[in-house]
């Protein structure tokens, strides 16, 4: 079956300019389980436009074979306007210049929208349920008027995102190990495949070797791309609670390591990991390896000791990304360079919990206060991040 390849145009802002989406598809449509990837939404994160770039040439060939079960859509580098952000000699990517908006931010919760269609016929059927509201979701997409191109992008990529099983947003951080965000609804509820509860996901994380996998309680309330499909069944699950709806898409905000982190190497390692993955949920015909465990349990955003800066500086880490600490370890300075008292000029900041240092600046960045300067995934929630939806920055 030949790969579909789709570009949809988004409306030009300005006179002479016009920016364009490419979208690839493998397997059949309407197929299940469906799955959906795009990587670089924060336009300058590659890692998992590389992975996707090492992937394709393996699902092209097992689509030859017949060997696609299901449906998989793939956007290797989804946001052009941030892709077009060449500031001097760096490129930007992660706001958009015109609204100062986060990239990552104010995606489409479609949950009132599919009620209104939805509520005089759910019922106590899932399968009925979820193939209902999935429609009325795509319904609702389709009745809105975007007027801008950031608006058209999110409508258009959530129109190939809200009927999937499985969404993974590919992302990375500035300097850090594997690691996801995720929803406990997902964790707990979602897809099963093969293996049973919460099958996919723990799956998911071993198959790729993640430091540190964490869930918000009982979903996220920012409005992520991935937060977006995967709470609008459990937003459903709220508003209709004597119907069955289940939690029908597993979405999870995957980030894979660092932004210097680009390498046919790595590339290639992802890719085997996630087509391995794929298998597992019967997205791909074939057998998997036997499963590993995942390195750490997975831990509650509530759970995660953010590192803030509370004065101006630069910054000197004691800890690399991975690095298991414990509670009052020392993770960083912040120097003072217009203190010539040699120690007094630096103020040590240390973990408040143990866990797993996942995420943290380079040495010698500058600090200022209220900055995220790391994040460690702790097992127990901690009293002032209940409540915290984490993504700080």
């Amino acid at each position: 079956m030949a790969i579909k390849k789709k570009v949809i145009n988004l409306p030009s802002m300005t006179p002479g300019t016009n920016r364009t989406v490419t979208v690839l598809s493998f397997g059949k449509a309407g197929a299940r389980p469906k799955v959906y990837m795009q990587a670089a939404i924060h336009a300058n994160e590659m890692p998992g436009t590389m992975a996707l770039h090492h992937l394709m040439p393996m699902l092209a060939e097992a689509d030859k074979k017949g060997l696609i079960k299901g449906e998989i859509v793939l956007v290797p580098t989804v946001n052009p306007i941030g892709q077009s952000q060449l500031v001097g000699n760096s490129h930007a990517g992660r706001y958009n210049h015109l609204s100062l908006e986060n990239f990552n931010r104010n995606w489409i919760d479609l949950s009132e929208p599919v009620a209104e269609k939805v509520w005089k016929k759910i019922g106590t059927h899932p399968e009925a349920n979820v193939k209902m509201i999935r429609k009325a979701a795509l319904q609702a997409l389709n009745e809105m008027k975007p007027v801008n191109e950031l608006q058209t992008l999110r409508v258009e990529m959530q129109k190939l995102s809200t009927d999937a099983d499985y969404v993974l947003d590919l992302h990375c951080d500035i300097y850090a190990a594997l690691h996801l965000f995720t929803a406990k609804n997902d964790w707990l509820k979602g897809p099963t495949g093969p293996l049973g509860n919460q099958g996919a996901l723990a799956a998911l994380a071993a198959d790729l070797g993640v430091e540190a996998t964490l869930y918000n309680d009982p979903y996220p309330s920012t409005l992520t791309f991935s937060g977006v499909n995967s709470s609008l069944w459990a937003r459903l699950q709220n508003k209709f609670p004597h119907a069955q709806i289940p939690q029908a898409c597993m979405s999870v905000t995957l980030e894979m390591r660092s932004q210097h982190d680009v390498s046919d190497a790595l590339g290639q390692s992802d890719a085997k990991n996630l087509y391995r993955w794929l298998v597992r949920q019967g997205v791909l015909e074939g057998k998997a390896a036997p499963l590993s465990k995942m390195k750490t349990p997975a831990s509650p955003i509530s759970g995660m000791d953010v590192g803030y800066s509370s004065g101006t500086g630069f910054l000197v880490f004691h800890v690399k990304p991975g690095a298991k600490v414990k509670k009052g370890q020392a993770i960083c300075d912040v120097i003072d360079p217009a203190n010539p008292n040699g120690p007094k000029a630096r103020t040590t900041y240390k973990s408040q919990t143990d866990g797993v240092l996942f995420s943290r600046r380079l040495d010698g960045y500058l600090s200022w206060p209220g900055q995220v300067m790391y994040r460690i995934a702790g097992p127990k929630p901690l009293a002032h991040r209940i409540g915290m939806s984490g993504l700080d920055d």
